[in-house]
Parts: C-alpha cells; structure tokens; sequence
C-alpha cells in the first residue's frame, strides 16, 4: 500500500487512528526504514488533515454570534416582557435597570435590577413561596450568607434567574427572564 493510499483513506474518513492502524499494518513485514518512512507520510497526512480542518473553520465556520439587539427602557422604568409579578415580590424596589436582549426571532431575555430594603434573605423567603404558589419549579439555587440565588422554571418553558445579593442591612436583585 503506498503513501498515497493511506493519505486518501485519511482524507475521505477524517479519522486519524484508521491512519494509525493502516499504517500498523502496512509497516508488519517492512524493514526498518520503510517503516520509518510511512511514519512520516502518516504523520504529514495527519497535519495536513488538520490544517485543513483549521483553514475549513477560519473560512467557513468562523462568523462569529448573531449581532444582538439589546434594548433598554428608561430609567426608573421596567422593560415591556418583564413579568411585573415578579418585582410586585418586592414591596420596596426602588428599580435601577431594565433592559431587553434578542437573542433569536424565538427567544428573549428580560432583565431587571433594583435596590430593596428587605434583606436577601427575606427576599429569598418571598421568592421561593411565589415559585411554589403560581407554578414555577425550583430547578436551581444557592444559599449563602451574603448572596442567594433561584433558577425558576415554569409549565410554558419560561426561566428566571434571581440572584440576591446582600448589601448592608437591604439587597441587590437581578432577574433574567427568558422566554423561549
């Protein structure tokens, strides 16, 4: 078999270890230096291959993401999409940001963040009872000392993320809604 055998055979399967064991075989009853020799054509072979695999990915599969359309609302005010159920946890919210980003034609992302007096446990207490009282399942969550977190699921495949953060006797919230 010759080296240009094994070099198509690589080509067409893309699998280096058939390279490997073509070679093992074809080198069983060589001497010595034709041995070393097909090593080296399946060695180059096996380069070549992934050279071309890189030069196939920088030309045709590197675009980069979608450009994303993030939108923000004015301040003081909630993003239309963002579920106001979910601050209406909060009695004391005193919002500082709202935005929106579009990730596809098909899914949303939702964001709000604000200050609140009532601590982040409270907080945390508040939204564990609204997940279990209109639907939404715990899927996630995190309880430390000074930061606590929830991943919500609901029956329409909607998801929010609420992350606490404890900031001297209130708290920081941050929730990301998605919608699919």
């Amino acid at each position: 078999m010759s080296s240009i055998a094994v070099f198509s055979i690589i080509k067409k399967k893309k699998v280096e270890v058939a390279a490997i064991g073509i070679a093992l075989l074809v080198c069983y009853n060589k001497s010595m230096k034709e041995k070393k020799a097909i090593w080296v054509w399946v060695g180059g072979a096996i380069i070549l291959v992934a050279l071309a695999g890189c030069g196939a990915w920088y030309f045709y599969g590197n675009k980069g993401p979608a450009a994303l359309v993030v939108a923000h609302a004015p301040a003081g005010q909630l993003i239309a999409g963002f579920p106001k159920e979910l601050v209406a946890v909060d009695p004391s919210a005193q919002l500082t940001s709202s935005y929106t980003v579009a990730y596809s034609s098909k899914t949303n992302q939702y964001s709000a963040e604000w200050t609140s007096s009532s601590s982040a446990a409270a907080l945390y207490d508040a939204y564990q009872s609204y997940a279990k009282a209109n639907q939404w399942t715990i899927s996630n969550f995190a309880d430390y000392p000074f930061m606590k977190a929830l991943y919500l699921t609901n029956v329409s495949g909607a998801k929010a993320n609420i992350e606490l953060s404890a900031v001297g006797t209130g708290a920081k919230v941050t929730i990301s809604y998605v919608v699919p």
